[in-house]
């Protein structure tokens, strides 16, 4: 390998690399399922916590209040009935107010449906609150200076204790009954937890596995990779050292081939004619012919394949000018003219736009005609035709079009032309019309020079129409040159 030459591909990461990677893909994975866990846990423990607590003081407080407020009010009546002077009768209606109030926030609060539908703490509410509630008149006359009323209300209060000591023991039984559903629910929550756990941990032994299995497999991959990169270098340069030794053959043996074979044909020409007197056999002339034919086919033959050589080498520099297309239209028909009149097929060419030229290089131009139109001619039947139109397109593109009316070929077949030395048609039809096959490739590869392109539309048995298009930029309209012609100063 030379010392200025880029190597074709770095070195691929190791297997101890990939492993490696792999392995702290897992353990970073595996610490952040972790802890994630251990956060899901925490969160849920501290709120399960907070929960229970606020089960209790709320229930339980708002049970324990409302007894409170109860004896509140029945030792304020038992004080102002017993004399006491630091007590007054306005004193027992504030603590029934404040009773009252008490038994409307539990029916309006955030517990107010437990009040109101537990099939045992409801009834219970329900009679304490109406009782509550009857016994404003007697609080007001007692307010008013009704002692005996006093004294039958201080007995209703009495007798209500039992009640409200069901109520606080209820409300305490239903909180304690709520946490513990709590609780249990929690302690499922958390088996679930475990088991996701245990689940995740699997699943991260499974993704480990596979993922060292397949750095494992990425690591032969690479080294197979490299193995064949090197192949298909080492093959790449030696099908370029071929594409050399070849190019290099042809080369030399363009002028070995052609000077005998122009000799060959020379003489044989020279003998056909007769220049130094008559042949005495017939039998001679034959031969002379058939001599003179095969040596003009085998000179075609090693001109298509050194123009392909020079095409592929890169070697073919376009000397373009302005191009008379009609008048090269009608040059190429004039030296195939000899072998369609042989076969009997009709050659002629419509009249395309007098106003446009084609900036291009001409003997490219004329060896596309050529080939295009030889063809046309080749593989038309006597009593076919071949015609040639030219012209700018609807889209802006130049076209020149060759249009035969000879065998065809089936769809698949037309792409397949295009590859050097493959000739379309069956096995019986490449034996019927010789060629090498390079035609259409040599044509293909000029017009996309000129930064055209060929397109080829055939049917089998109705003929085949090739078009070559070129871009708008190389039309050139003779009304525009001569303007330049005119508008160039004298000398």
């Amino acid at each position: 390998m030379p010392q200025n030459e880029p190597a074709v591909q770095a070195a691929p990461p190791g297997r101890n690399d990939l492993i490696g990677s792999a392995r702290r893909f897992v353990l970073i994975f595996s610490a952040v399922f972790v802890v994630a866990f251990a956060g899901i846990v925490s969160y849920l423990y501290v709120q399960h916590s907070e929960f229970a607590n606020a089960m209790r003081q709320n229930v339980i407080f708002e049970g324990t209040q409302l007894r409170a407020e109860y004896l509140t009010l029945r030792n304020r009546m038992a004080e102002v009935l017993a004399g006491m002077p630091e007590r007054e009768r306005d004193d027992v209606q504030v603590a029934y107010d404040i009773l009252l109030a008490r038994v409307q926030a539990l029916e309006e609060g955030r517990s107010a449906e437990l009040y109101t539908h537990d099939h045992e703490l409801a009834p219970l509410f329900r009679g304490l609150a109406s009782e509550i509630r009857r016994w404003e008149p007697q609080v007001l006359r007692f307010v008013s200076g009704d002692d005996h009323t006093g004294y039958v209300l201080l007995r209703q209060l009495a007798s209500a204790g039992a009640e409200f000591g069901a109520f606080t023991a209820r409300a305490n039984s239903i909180t304690q009954g709520r946490i513990g559903d709590t609780d249990r629910r929690m302690q499922t929550l958390y088996l679930l937890l475990l088991a996701l756990l245990l689940g995740g941990a699997a699943v991260v032994a499974v993704v480990a596995r596979l993922l060292l299995r397949q750095a494992t497999a990425t690591d032969a991959a690479h080294r197979h990779l490299t193995a064949l990169a090197r192949d298909l270098e080492a093959a790449r340069r030696q099908a370029e050292a071929a594409n050399r030794a070849k190019s290099s053959f042809l080369a030399s043996m363009s002028h070995e081939l052609r000077t005998p074979l122009n000799a060959v044909i020379g003489f044989a020409d020279i003998m056909h004619q007769g220049l130094f007197g008559p042949l005495d056999n017939a039998r001679y002339a034959e031969y002379v012919a058939s001599i003179q034919q095969s040596g003009q086919h085998l000179l075609s033959l090693i001109n298509d394949i050194l123009d392909m050589s020079r095409i592929e080498a890169g070697r073919v520099e376009l000397n373009e000018d302005r191009i008379d297309i009609a008048g090269l239209v009608a040059d190429c028909l004039d030296l195939v003219d000899v072998q369609a009149r042989s076969k009997g097929v009709a050659l002629q060419a419509e009249p395309g736009q007098a106003d446009a030229a084609l900036w291009a290089d001409e003997r490219a131009l004329r060896q596309m005609l050529l080939n295009l139109t030889a063809n046309g001619v080749k593989f038309t039947p006597t009593g076919g035709s071949v015609t040639v139109r030219h012209g700018v397109a609807a889209d802006g593109w130049y076209e020149i079009t060759v249009h035969d009316t000879g065998i065809g070929m089936a769809e698949a077949e037309v792409a397949r032309v295009f590859e050097p030395f493959a000739r379309g048609g069956s096995q019986l039809v490449r034996q019927q019309y010789d060629g090498t096959g390079l035609g259409l490739p040599i044509t293909r590869r000029l017009v996309e020079l000129h930064g055209g392109r060929i397109q080829l539309t055939s049917e089998l048995g109705k003929g085949t129409i090739a078009r070559l298009r070129f871009p708008p930029e190389r039309i050139s309209r003779v009304s525009d040159f001569g303007a330049m012609l005119g508008a160039a100063p004298n000398d």
